[in-house]
């Protein structure tokens, strides 16, 4: 099918070719100790985020491979559902408006003309089709170092009734780090769909860490700065996962992710 999409939801005829990529998905695209050297252990040194539908025919190859890059703690991915292929017959079961709405955004902010399915978003930085293993790979080397790699630390702590956030004061001498939101991201860790109508009608697809909504729950201004949560609010909905992400706001639109981590919810 058809993947391109405008910013107002036009298609744009374009097709890709989606390659075998078993080779290359091996032990995360064959990325760990890439990742690792520019990393403390522990600490995360890449975001992906995949805008992926159950309607695009194009997708379930991206959404395998996302799977294989949640394999490895080096990453933190994220699957973004988005909505605007619903009307060719099927509705996608995880998809959230806000979700189309962050795509549009991060495309406004680069000066994209059109939006697309499968697409993978690293750092907030770089885009690549989802579905073409050896782009994603050279597009995580790209954000893994440099600039380009995530450059404030982030430190959680749960008990049975509290999240605590430490977010670090920003680098020094680093002069595109500046103020940020910080996002907390409750997902689902493993989601099978049996597909019934569509382009996909009989498939059944297993997503990872699927995002129901990001939730705003403060402002990072270059300083050290301590969040605490309940517990109870960051489990509702059946999330058995969840991040932080610290991101820049840019005239009201995602620019690069400065920073993130994982929390483990008991």
């Amino acid at each position: 099918m058809m993947i391109y999409k405008t910013l107002f939801g036009q298609s744009v005829s374009r097709r890709f070719l989606i390659r075998n990529c078993a080779l290359l998905l091996a032990s995360g695209l064959g990325l760990g100790a890439t990742l690792r050297a520019h990393a403390q252990v522990g600490e995360p040194v890449v975001v992906v985020e995949l805008f992926t539908s159950q309607g695009c025919s194009s997708c379930p190859p991206a959404d395998k491979l996302l799977g294989e890059l949640s394999e490895n703690p080096d990453m933190i991915v994220l699957t973004e559902a988005v909505d605007y292929w619903d009307y060719l017959g099927w509705k996608d079961k995880n998809a959230n408006h806000e979700h189309t709405v962050r795509q549009k955004n991060y495309a406004r902010m680069r000066g994209d003309r059109s939006i697309y399915t499968p697409q993978m978003v690293i750092n907030g930085r770089v885009h690549v089709v989802g579905s073409r293993a050896g782009e994603v790979k050279q597009a995580l080397q790209q954000v893994s170092s440099g600039t380009g790699r995530l450059s404030v630390p982030i430190k959680t702590r749960t008990d049975k009734e509290t999240l605590s956030i430490e977010i670090a004061a920003g680098p020094e001498g680093l002069s595109d780090v500046k103020d940020g939101t910080l996002f907390l991201v409750p997902f689902r860790r493993e989601v099978s769909v049996d597909v019934e109508r569509g382009e996909n009608k009989g498939r059944k697809i297993v997503y990872h860490n699927v995002v129901d909504q990001m939730r705003p729950i403060g402002m990072w201004h270059g300083k050290a700065l301590n969040i605490e949560l309940p517990m109870h609010e960051i489990r509702k909905g059946g999330h058995d996962g969840c991040a932080v992400l610290l991101q820049a706001d840019v005239n009201g639109l995602p620019g690069p992710i400065y920073g993130a981590a994982m929390i483990e919810l008991r």
